[in-house]
């Protein structure tokens, strides 16, 4: 089964790409996270096993590796067509947590996602809507461009979650300090 590692944010973050991503998905262009009841996140790692538990017991063992953090949005990005996103400021502590998550699951699993999600390789972002095409693009573009402005926010959960699992499924989740 496929699965990712993801920072989740706290409140006032949240409620700030949770805005954006309705706005796209009142205006008909896609509504496929609000659908799939995916919260605003960073993806830090994808993989599969078969057995997720040994993962599971290797992160209760590190989770001190892993703190809440700063991150900051000043733009937009876009995986053409499919994909238009806020593209977070590369800082030390993303970095660090797509390293230290990647160096925990390597040895317990299968690279997943093309190895896209393995350091110096990782493009990290927050989806606002998926599943376009290139007209869809251009329209959630101009939606969210309107409102879009540089987000500050910070991290304060990390999540397993089922991948390309709808609706969207938790694993287990560890707060953040």
């Amino acid at each position: 089964m496929d699965y990712a590692f993801i920072l989740c944010f706290d409140e006032k973050t949240e409620l700030s790409f949770n805005t954006l991503i309705e706005l796209i998905a009142e205006s008909g262009v896609s509504q496929y996270m609000v659908d799939a009841k995916i919260p605003p996140h960073i993806s830090l790692d994808c993989f599969s096993t078969d057995n997720i538990q040994p993962i599971v017991n290797a992160l209760d063992e590190h989770i001190a590796c892993f703190t809440a953090g700063g991150i900051v949005w000043p733009s937009l990005g876009m995986f053409v067509p499919n994909v238009l996103f806020a593209a977070p400021v590369l800082n030390e502590y993303l970095l660090n947590a797509c390293i230290n998550i990647n160096r925990l699951v390597q040895p317990l699993s299968t690279v997943g996602e093309k190895g896209f999600y393995l350091p110096y390789q990782w493009v990290p972002h927050t989806t606002l809507a998926l599943q376009l095409d290139n007209d869809g693009l251009q329209k959630a573009i101009a939606i969210v461009s309107k409102q879009f402005s540089f987000i500050t926010g910070r991290t304060n959960r990390l999540k397993l979650v089922a991948y390309k699992f709808k609706p969207y499924k938790e694993i287990k989740t560890w707060d953040l300090v």
